[in-house]
């Protein structure tokens, strides 16, 4: 998004902490006593106390009063005037370095990776050998670097429009599309349009949770959340997947009453078959083939497995980055929206939805810099790399209004995403006593769903009913 959030927001912010507040309606999952409590001052006008959950804070209302949100709006519109108003030759430098490296690091990897398999088919009776295992580790590790910084440092931050500023022909929101299976179309509106909108909001942000993972209390239990943690581990391993059906389960949704529904689905469906068949052909056939050219099936299956190992690891990492910036312990989720929502309304929900990682300069990198995921969510169209350099300024202004800047390494954040997960996947005691008095009905839910393509045959529908939603959705406007 080049342009700033707030006004297509419509949501009303909530906190962990707070002071000032009027009608915080704070609610969690598990039992608060006198230890579990949170007690918050402001450094800005006469304390009040506010009783808190220590863990997994739902929240519907700004804590701050109109005054203290007016004020951090205005102090956060100068943090990111002073940066948007400098940017230039070292910016523009360094994004084309990040995009460099992404083109070098997988043209050497995948070169590496045809020598190995060449080595292999030339070795006697093709056996693999320590060189060759080497090699193989090399050009793998090479081309996982190459599709993760591909993926997050230049691919994320590229199509968010922050170096829109440079008008380049080719690193440019509107054209640039990353290397993974997800159309950047798509991904734009569920993301850039729809979560930085509606951050963390229960029924607004579709990744709370991505339609799979119950991860608050606002979301119903159902039996598969018995599985929370095994999904979960799927998710991981197929993230590339999730988001790209993401948003056509969104915009069944979002479209279902709209005249153009089928117009629009019938696009958004062709165009991410049309880019899982390019990433397919590429990645399954294409490399594989002319790696064959030179070591025939050794070099087929070494260039297919390095590739299916480095898409798969960039997935886990890209999910664990993720998760670790929204999901943690005291990453607040909320239950109400309010159109009156204002700008300052709107920076308080992104910092206390959000959560950020320590690290090193690599680290950073590595991770798109979406370690400060709370200065992404703040200045989404803001280049990355200037997140640091503010990191302590956005700090000062949280702590000057008692508002809590969620920071942690890597290790202690996704040990908190994990049990986050392990927590909600059983049942609390009411949701248990609804459970044992209800009576089991079966689900109408995907025949009603088929129900919604009038466009589609008998017995096109039959093959849709053995499919899953998402698939199903997607395939029914191809």
């Amino acid at each position: 998004m080049k342009d700033f959030l707030p006004d297509m927001c419509h949501t009303i912010t909530a906190s962990g902490v707070s002071d000032g507040a009027s009608d915080v309606d704070v609610t969690s999952d598990a039992t608060i006593d006198a230890g579990a409590q949170t007690t918050v001052e402001s450094t800005t006008q006469p304390s009040m106390t506010a009783t808190l959950p220590t863990k997994y804070p739902t929240l519907s209302a700004n804590p701050l009063n109109a005054q203290q949100t007016a004020e951090v709006g205005k102090k956060l519109d100068a943090i990111r005037q002073s940066v948007m108003q400098d940017l230039g030759e070292k910016d523009a430098l360094y994004i084309h370095r990040v995009y460099a490296t992404v083109v070098y690091g997988e043209l050497l990897g995948r070169g590496i990776l045809m020598l190995s398999g060449a080595l292999q088919h030339r070795h006697k009776r093709g056996k693999l050998s320590k060189s060759t295992i080497g090699l193989w580790l090399t050009g793998t590790s090479l081309l996982t670097f190459s599709k993760i910084l591909n993926n997050m440092e230049l691919g994320h931050n590229v199509m968010h429009g922050q170096y829109d500023w440079m008008q380049h022909k080719h690193l440019n929101s509107q054209q640039f599309d990353w290397d993974i299976v997800c159309p950047a179309p798509l991904w734009q509106h569920s993301h850039n349009y729809l979560h930085h909108t509606f951050t963390n909001v229960v029924g607004r942000d579709h990744d709370v949770g991505y339609h799979l993972i119950r991860i608050t209390d606002e979301q119903p239990w159902v039996n598969s959340d018995r599985f929370n943690l095994v999904k979960t581990g799927v998710l991981a391993l197929i993230f590339e997947w999730a988001v790209a059906f993401h948003d056509i389960q969104i915009s069944m949704e979002e479209y279902r009453d709209d005249p153009n529904l089928a117009t629009t689905m019938h696009q958004k469906s062709r165009a991410l078959f049309s880019k899982i068949g390019r990433q397919i052909g590429k990645d399954a056939i294409a490399m594989p083939v002319l790696a064959s050219l030179l070591g025939g099936k050794s070099g087929f299956v070494h260039s297919l497995m390095g590739n299916t190992f480095a898409n798969g690891i960039r997935n886990v990492w890209t999910w664990a980055v993720i998760f670790c910036g929204h999901f943690t312990e005291q990453a607040h989720i909320y239950s109400k929206l309010d159109d009156n929502e204002s700008r300052g309304d709107w920076y308080v929900r992104q910092m206390l939805g959000s959560s950020n990682l320590t690290g090193g300069k690599i680290f950073h990198i590595m991770t798109g810099n979406l370690s400060h995921q709370i200065e992404h969510h703040l200045f989404p169209d803001m280049p990355a790399n200037r997140y640091a350099s503010i990191a302590p300024r956005v700090k000062a202004v949280c702590q000057e209004y008692g508002l809590h800047y969620n920071t942690g390494s890597f290790a202690k954040q996704l040990t908190q995403v994990i049990k986050r997960i392990h927590h909600f996947s059983k049942p609390d005691v009411a949701e248990k006593t609804s459970i044992a008095q209800s009576v089991d009905k079966p689900s109408a839910d995907s025949e009603t769903l088929r129900d919604d393509y009038p466009h589609v045959s008998p017995r096109r529908r039959k093959w849709l009913n053995r499919m899953p939603d998402f698939l199903a959705q997607a395939v029914a406007y191809v």
